[in-house]
């Protein structure tokens, strides 16, 4: 057990050894330029199954440490392993095929403007050369789900930012990725609409996908319970609740 941080216990949590972690990162820095480190000596090791919320103020470099998650970029210095792989000595091929097991939600949404909200949703599962009326089931109950299903033949320029929200996330978890990564993804949408988006990400995670979710809200937080990946001056701090499934005071 470790000392108070912002209201909550840092733990140990016990983990099986016999799982190999989605994401280990040993010693990383990254720093842009000739400037000063953004993250400095991030240790970290997530196992598959895991869910985790990812904190910290605006320019912690939360934006930085999920780029190197779904491995937009490489750090400056140490060891970042995906999936077993050092993304050091990973070539491009296999970097591509790497993220294909990856779901990302992007805070700008990063919707293709020329294509329906039905395409942009079905572009996963038919990179991957999904049958097209397995296709068209799929993204028809997903978006039911988060309630877009009248708005399947839209583009993205006539949807609001919310709508784009949810294409956004229908569109990362279609193909039951191995890990999701998703930033902000509920700051776009209505009150009414955020728990049922955030039952989705829990359903994924009992299946077995591994969630980290940036988020700056701490009703999502207190709600949810789950452990966070803290960002504070530089350094990562992984934070349990008190009062969790996690565990508690030891």
């Amino acid at each position: 057990m470790g000392k108070d941080f912002e209201g909550v216990i840092i733990l140990a949590r016990p983990e099986s050894s016999n799982i190999p972690p989605i994401i280990e990162m040993q010693n990383v820095g990254i720093r842009y330029g000739q400037g000063p480190e953004v993250l400095s000596d991030v240790k970290l090791s997530l196992k598959k199954g895991s869910f985790h919320f990812l904190t910290g103020k605006s320019g912690a470099g939360k934006t930085s440490l999920l780029s190197m998650m779904y491995l937009a970029q490489k750090p400056s210095r140490g060891i970042v392993n995906v999936f077993g792989k050092n993304v050091n000595f990973t070539n491009r091929d296999s970097l591509s095929m790497l993220r294909r097991k990856i779901g990302v939600v992007f805070q700008d949404f990063r919707l293709l403007d020329h294509l329906s909200a039905f395409d942009n949703v079905a572009l996963p599962l038919r990179v991957c050369g999904m049958d097209e009326r397995e296709v068209r089931k799929r993204v028809k109950e997903l978006l039911q789900w988060v309630e877009l299903d009248r708005h399947m033949l839209d583009t993205p320029a006539t949807l609001s930012g919310g709508e784009k929200q949810r294409i956004a996330i229908a569109r990362a978890v279609i193909n039951r990725p191995e890990l999701l990564l998703a930033d902000e993804p509920t700051g776009n949408v209505d009150n009414d609409i955020a728990p049922k988006l955030m039952k989705l990400f829990v359903e994924l995670n009992k299946l077995g996908t591994t969630v980290v979710i940036a988020t700056h809200s701490e009703k999502l937080i207190n709600d949810f319970n789950y452990p966070r990946l803290h960002l504070q001056n530089h350094n990562l701090h992984i934070l349990y609740p008190s009062s969790s499934r996690f565990g508690g005071q030891i």
